[in-house]
């Protein structure tokens, strides 16, 4: 990562140098996406398996590192919910990796180190790739100085680096085109007949007229049929995909409130309060509120008004300098801000810069004595300022930012505060056209400022913020609460008993899995769920804290991985099986009929008609949703002639069609339709192809053996 985007505190950008080492690398090693392993590697403990194939803990790790570094250079926050959900990104990646190498060997796929050479050098290169070689002044990608750039590297032996890269730039590029080609192979398989293109386009224009006589299944009580756990066994042996369950188990819990009360954010609010005046004195409010701790870091710079975002901010920005406006709250926290100064300044600049680094921004380590780079900008300053020298050739020879090298130092626009601040004040609060050497943590910068816009007031404010914490009394009462329930229940009949005794809220979770990471009312907490799956079922969980909660659980049951239980489908098949013997009940009312008339009377109800019914139709007012009379309606032998009783959704049905025609409808050609619906398909196989191959694959999830 550069530099400057360590500076930025934005997303690593693999820089040209490090990405021509890695394709040399990759042009050597012909490393290829689920290339063989190393058969000495036994002791490395696994997460998984795909197909037979391991995903070892080290790769799972590694990547794990990875990315987290990347989104934390993107200021993003890595809290137990975002590290698990980048845990199950990676997962994701890994399993998917294995089954397209897997069937792209069994199809004889490959894409080789030409492919890769000839995509990079193209215009189809990756833009993260093609970015470290477009001219910023006409947008072009220079393939040549692409291809030069790579032939100065070719000597490296940093085999490291070359593993990197492989894993984060090259594995995701072939694993891209070998998708590509899979995908590309599926869908130019999709077929759809002209026949039956005009066998639908012809059902879809006729309209049928029809008369039913009805039995709702409600007629008969459902306590009067009852459905055996044998009967829902073979249902679900006849549907086992329909009925398929991950392990799981199943949890009873109470929990005990310890989230600060009214006293504690009473408290300091006066304690904030307290402070007002010490801090409108103070001579330095940054050290001010530096010294008495905030949540809030002082920046020592200057924010523009329409970036300012705090809930005060009207008040705080009418405020005379040196004024101190609060205690006021700013969501879980009480806040007091001081207005130090304010000035106009631009809300963006954009600049160009030449770095000589004294400091590695990845391992902190110093690389250049500080007196040799000011000797080596100051040299660079004079020879641009005498015109020995032009900005763009001593970017090229001399600049450490790699990140904005193929731009000639250009940083584009920027806005206040994105920057370290020695390199934000000399861009914002100088003018268009200055140009000088800055120094920051970083090494010395020679800095253009190429240009400045939309001026307006901008504030340096600090502010004074503290969050609203619970006081050791109420969590020490929260706990106690929470080891007293918990020490008069360690059996299950225990558990029930205290909860009624004591009168308190017990909840359940009846599907907590081996991977979550949090259960739903309770909120997230990985060490939880590991508990639930590391303890027997009938067991009671010493507190727990969880947030701003203390939990007291009982794992009350569990699941195996496979298909599920009668007394786990019932709620679901039961219905269904109690409709279908009540249709045998129905039917036998209908008795024997050769008349819709006589139909109706046998079943004691009305005959009603229905006209316009069309085979598209999903509902109709007069019987709601019932496929069967739909079909029926088209179905020749029901021509003026009542059909046997017919059990669907809501009840058995006798019906007679009367009456069928064709409506002329205004249709696409039936080469356009077929062309749509061709591409309909191919555009639901894009999204479906990758669960295809996961259902048919053996995966085995060991995450929580491995410790996850």
């Amino acid at each position: 990562m550069s530099i400057i985007q360590t500076i930025r505190d934005k997303a690593a950008v693999l820089v040209f140098g490090i990405i021509a080492v890695s394709l040399i690398g990759f042009l050597v090693q012909d490393a290829f996406v689920g290339g063989s392993r190393n058969p000495f590697q036994s002791e490395v403990k696994n997460v998984g398996e795909v197909n037979g194939l391991d995903i070892t803990k080290q790769e799972f790790d590694e990547r794990i590192r990875n990315t987290e570094a990347q989104y934390q250079s993107q200021g993003y926050r890595l809290d137990e919910p975002m590290r698990q959900q980048i845990q199950e990104q990676i997962w994701e990646a890994l399993v998917n990796k294995e089954l397209v190498a897997t069937e792209a060997k069994k199809l004889g796929l490959d894409f080789t180190s030409k492919e890769f050479t000839n995509l990079l050098f193209s215009e189809k290169a990756p833009q993260e790739f093609k970015q470290q070689f477009t001219d910023p002044k006409t947008g072009v990608y220079n393939i040549e100085a692409a291809r030069t750039a790579f032939k100065t590297i070719q000597k490296t032996k940093n085999t490291e680096e070359l593993r990197q890269i492989n894993m984060q730039l090259i594995d995701p590029i072939i694993l891209s085109q070998l998708q590509v080609k899979l995908m590309n192979i599926y869908m130019n398989g999709t077929y759809l007949p002209k026949w039956l293109v005009e066998k639908q386009s012809s059902e879809s224009g006729q309209v049928s007229d029809i008369s039913f006589a009805g039995l709702s299944y409600a007629t008969i009580a459902d306590s009067t049929v009852k459905i055996s756990d044998a009967a829902i066994n073979e249902y679900i042996q006849a549907h086992k995909k329909e009925f398929k369950q991950e392990k799981s188990r199943s949890i009873s819990y109470v929990l005990f409130n310890a989230a600060p009360n009214h006293a504690d954010s009473t408290n300091l609010w006066n304690k904030i309060e307290s402070l007002k005046s010490s801090f409108a004195a103070a001579p330095d409010a940054g050290i001010f509120v530096t010294r008495n701790g905030t949540k809030s870091p002082f920046l020592d710079g200057y924010i523009n008004k329409s970036r300012i975002q705090v809930p005060a901010k009207d008040s705080i920005l009418t405020l005379p300098q040196g004024q101190v406006y609060g205690p006021y709250y700013d969501g879980n926290a009480i806040a007091l801000a001081r207005v130090i100064n304010s000035k106009v300044l631009p809300d963006s600049v954009r600049a160009r810069h030449i770095l000589i680094a004294t400091l590695n921004p990845q391992t902190g380590q110093p690389i250049m004595e500080d007196s040799t780079a000011k000797n080596r900008i100051d040299s660079i300053q004079q020879a641009i300022a005498a015109g020995t020298a032009t900005f763009e050739t001593m970017v090229i020879q001399y600049s450490d930012d790699q990140g904005s090298k193929e731009s000639f130092g250009d940083l584009g626009y920027f806005p206040g505060g994105q920057m370290v601040k020695e390199f934000n004040d000399f861009c914002f609060e100088g003018k268009k056209g200055d140009k000088g050497v800055v120094k920051t943590q970083y090494g010395y910068h020679y800095i253009e400022v190429l240009d400045q816009k939309n001026f307006e007031q901008a504030y340096k404010i600090a502010y004074l913020s503290k969050n609203i914490e619970a006081s050791k009394e109420t969590d020490d009462a929260a706990s106690a609460a929470a080891t007293q329930f918990a020490s008069a229940s360690r059996t299950a009949k225990a558990f029930d008993e205290t909860v009624l005794k004591e009168k308190l809220n017990k909840r359940m979770a009846e599907t907590v899995r081996e991977l979550d990471y949090q259960i739903p009312g309770l909120g997230s907490s990985r060490a939880f769920v590991k508990w639930v799956f590391n303890n027997k079922v009938g067991t009671v969980s010493e507190p727990m804290s969880v947030g701003d909660q203390y939990v007291v659980a009982l794992i009350t049951g569990e699941k195996a991985d496979g298909v599920q239980s009668a007394a786990t489908a019932r709620l679901m098949v039961e219905p269904i099986l109690r409709n279908k013997e009540k249709a045998k009940q129905l039917v036998q009312k209908f008795g024997k009929f050769t008349s819709i008339d006589e139909a109706a009377k046998n079943a004691g109800q009305e005959v009603q008609s229905v006209d316009s019914v069309r085979f598209s139709d999903n509902f109709k007012p007069a019987f709601g949703n019932e496929p069967i009379l739909i079909g029926a309606a088209f179905n020749k032998d029901y021509q003026n002639k009542v059909s046997p009783a017919l059990a669907g959704n809501s009840g058995v049905y006798a019906m007679v069609v009367r009456n069928t025609s064709a409506s002329p409808a205004e249709a696409a050609p039936v080469e356009d339709q077929r062309k749509a619906a061709v591409m309909q398909m191919k555009q639901m196989m894009s999204y479906s192809w990758m669960q295809a191959l996961k259902e048919a694959a053996k995966i085995e999830d060991q995450r929580l053996k491995a410790g996850y």
